[in-house]
């Protein structure tokens, strides 16, 4: 009905205004020819208008000035400009006269042209001028006004082609589009349509509605219908598996052969039984006292504060406690169901014994100041009910609810506000070089917050404003209101103070509660972080097909003398991979530090790899390095044996250990081989005896090998040279 209203009186606004600016543009007057009527003459006395056709006249034939059947006036519907003909001794003619007709109709077109143009931007503007007052719709009246501007154009430039090619070649298309269908004009119709065509294609209806939404932990079905289902597999049941098949199953007999998921309290048709619990209360001062009012089965409690009633904008907690594990809801209003409920109990949709909720409230004079009635005198109710595991009480059955009773104090509020916290928490580092942090604050009653540097002053004095939640309703989901700034001037490796203060009611003109001191808030600022080294850049070889190679990184300056995070990238573990998606280090203390290590079991190939570092402030720096992955599953070999003075020497082409044995090779290196000395791992020695076979067996550093009954060299000694 008001849509129908609306557009009713936007179509009223138009068609006065197009009225309204015809009349102004129908004013203007013009010169015109070829008059529709014969019998009209010149007057007597002709305007300055009719002298300038005259000396047109003569200027054809000034021996004969004939003027005849020539009019002054308003364009008409047969033509603009001069109506009628010229002639001279009964002739018409055809040369200067009608030239300088020709182009004093074709400005006289312009001017009307231009007429038709300011017409319409008249009603373009008017209709967004004064739409809003009639139509709250701003795409409608956009179009609207569109729709309305080339409307008219149209029909005013159709009407004047009709004008133009009455009389001549084009009068079939004249009379085509002057013509009448059902008594209106044809350039009208034109006119309404084009209109109608712009609106309908350029009216986009858009419509801004809220839409709140709570993400909670997935919680399995009630009862226990499907515990069974878990045993029923190849593999053994887990505790997770169970569990996720009904919010009553449970493991029985864990870690034995009789483990079996099955339903607990498979008979339990009970819902919990509420009680308020006292250790959820902040402190001394909230105390509970039993309601004797309410109606059974329901049940409840008052919270009250010293006696009496809760003060405004202050958290204050309350809980209760259940005689079995239960999800709880609660709600402003007394609902009939859990399912109608509206909020979990503290936000948690768990199973659980005890439920603790925190709420903040706005004072009475904080929602009048917002033109909100406080009914029932300012006291307040929340309903609860719980649901156990086995679904008591059902989704869609009526339930008893606990209610908590409170009030909030109506006294004028005369706390300041208070600065419960920030999202980021004071004496926190900032990358070097950045000169301005944006900073929320997070207020416990609506507020206007102003910051200042490096020294605490009065609120009117201090130099930065903050954007704050100035609504009651304005809270986030912990009920405390968000005040956003952007704090400036922040210097490198130094602390830089800063001081932040409130005033309450920022709506109110007087009356206002001022924070008396300042809440100091400090951003710390840093220098360059440093990657002094990173490796392996070598060789990593190993008997294995999957090689453990360690990276490995060290850091300085930055913050705290280079304690970082480091982040090593998908091409350190893949041959083709990016350099640009990384993966964090492992931290065993959980924490960043500024030696680092991390060891990845790579294929052979080369790696070329980037490792970037991180600090708490931001400060980052990455380095490359490229290693190489060898798979090396041969036992050493020995390159030479010789004599030399007393000693039996063995080379091996790398590193190695080797020992022997004296009567074959069938032995274990570990422990029964015989340990041969050496200087550097390559060149090996031991006593000569020509009385001896050495049955020797050699291992690198990588546990390669020769079989445990064979050998990588048997040498017999002799003194025989030749």
């Amino acid at each position: 009905m008001k849509k129908s209203l609306s557009i009713l009186q936007i179509a009223i606004l138009v068609l006065g205004i197009i009225a309204i600016s015809y009349a102004v543009g129908s004013s203007v007057e013009m010169v015109s020819a070829d008059d529709p009527d014969p019998n009209k003459v010149l007057p007597d006395e002709p305007s300055s208008s009719s002298t300038t056709v005259a000396a047109v006249a003569a200027a054809v034939n000034p021996a004969q000035k004939t003027l005849s059947k020539w009019t002054l006036g308003k364009s008409t519907e047969e033509g603009i400009g001069f109506r009628g003909t010229l002639s001279t001794t009964g002739k018409t003619t055809t040369g200067t006269a009608a030239e300088t007709a020709a182009q004093n109709s074709a400005k006289l077109g312009a001017r009307t042209l231009l007429n038709n143009v300011l017409i319409a931007s008249g009603i373009y503007a008017a209709i967004q001028f004064l739409g809003p007052f009639a139509w709250n719709d701003k795409q409608g009246i956009d179009a609207l006004s569109k729709a309305s501007m080339f409307g008219y154009l149209a029909y005013s430039s159709i009407d004047d082609i009709v004008a133009v090619f009455s009389k001549s070649a084009g009068a079939k298309v004249s009379k085509f589009l002057g013509g009448k269908v059902l008594g209106v004009a044809g350039s009208v119709w034109i006119g309404a349509i084009v209109a109608v065509g712009i609106f309908l294609l350029s009216y986009k209806k858009t419509e801004e509605i809220k839409v709140q939404y709570t993400c909670s932990a997935w919680d399995a079905p009630t009862g226990g219908n499907n515990c069974e289902k878990c045993n029923a597999g190849s593999l053994p049941c887990t505790e997770y598996q169970c569990r996720s098949l009904g919010q009553a199953c449970q493991i029985i007999n864990p870690g034995t052969n009789e483990e079996r998921c099955v339903w607990v309290n498979e008979g339990d048709v009970k819902p919990p039984v509420i009680k308020a619990w006292e250790d959820a209360l902040l402190n001394s001062d909230y105390t509970y006292t039993p309601d004797n009012r309410i109606s059974p089965p329901d049940r409840g409690v008052y919270i009250k504060y010293k006696g009496g009633c809760i003060p405004a904008f202050t958290p204050f907690n309350f809980g209760i406690i259940l005689d079995e594990p239960a999800k709880c809801k609660i709600d402003t209003t007394r609902k009939e169901t859990f399912k109608d409920m509206n909020l979990f109990f503290g936000g948690s949709s768990t199973l659980k014994y005890n439920h603790t909720q925190t709420l903040t409230l706005p004072s009475p004079e904080s929602l009048e100041a917002e033109n909100i009635t406080v009914k029932n005198n300012g006291n307040f109710e929340l309903h609860v009910i719980c649901q156990d595991a086995n679904g008591n009480p059902k989704e869609d059955s009526p339930s008893a609810s606990f209610v908590f009773k409170y009030c909030v104090a109506e006294g004028p509020d005369t706390t300041p506000p208070l600065i419960v916290s920030t999202n980021i928490e004071t004496d926190s580092p900032i990358a070097y070089n950045q000169s301005s942090v944006k900073v929320e604050a997070y207020i416990n009653e609506p507020a206007s917050c102003k910051w200042n540097h490096d020294r605490d002053t009065n609120f009117d004095n201090m130099e930065g404003n903050f954007i704050c939640s100035s609504s009651v309703f304005e809270m986030n989901a912990q009920m405390l209101y968000k005040c956003s700034t952007t704090l400036t001037g922040i210097k490198d490796r130094q602390e830089n103070k800063f001081f932040f203060r409130c005033k309450d009611k920022p709506t109110a003109k007087q009356d206002r509660n001022e924070n008396t001191q300042g809440y100091e808030f400090t951003i710390i600022g840093t220098q360059p972080l440093v990657i002094d080294e990173i490796g392996p850049n070598e060789t990593v070889k190993d008997s294995t097909d999957s090689v453990k190679v360690t990276l490995s990184a060290k850091t300085s300056a930055g913050y705290k003398e280079g304690e970082a995070t480091c982040y090593y990238s998908q091409s350190c573990f893949e041959k083709k991979g990016s350099k640009t998606d990384y993966t964090a280090f492992y931290y065993a203390q959980g924490t960043g530090s500024y030696i680092h290590s991390q060891d990845l079991w790579l294929s052979a190939g080369t790696y070329s790899c980037s490792i970037k570092c991180v600090d708490l402030g931001g400060n980052t720096d990455t380095k490359e390095t490229t290693y190489t992955v060898e798979v090396d599953e041969s036992p050493p070999l020995i390159t030479r044996v010789y004599h030399e003075d007393t000693y039996l020497k063995i080379i091996t082409e790398e590193e190695a250990e080797c020992v022997y044995g004296i009567s074959s090779c069938n032995y274990l290196l570990e422990p029964d081989g015989l340990r041969i000395n050496t200087v550097d791992n390559k060149e090996h020695f031991v006593s000569w005896d020509s009385d001896k076979t050495y049955y020797i067996k050699c291992q690198d550093k990588y546990g390669n090998q020769p079989l445990p009954n064979a050998c990588s060299i048997i040498v017999r000694p002799s003194e025989d040279y030749n």
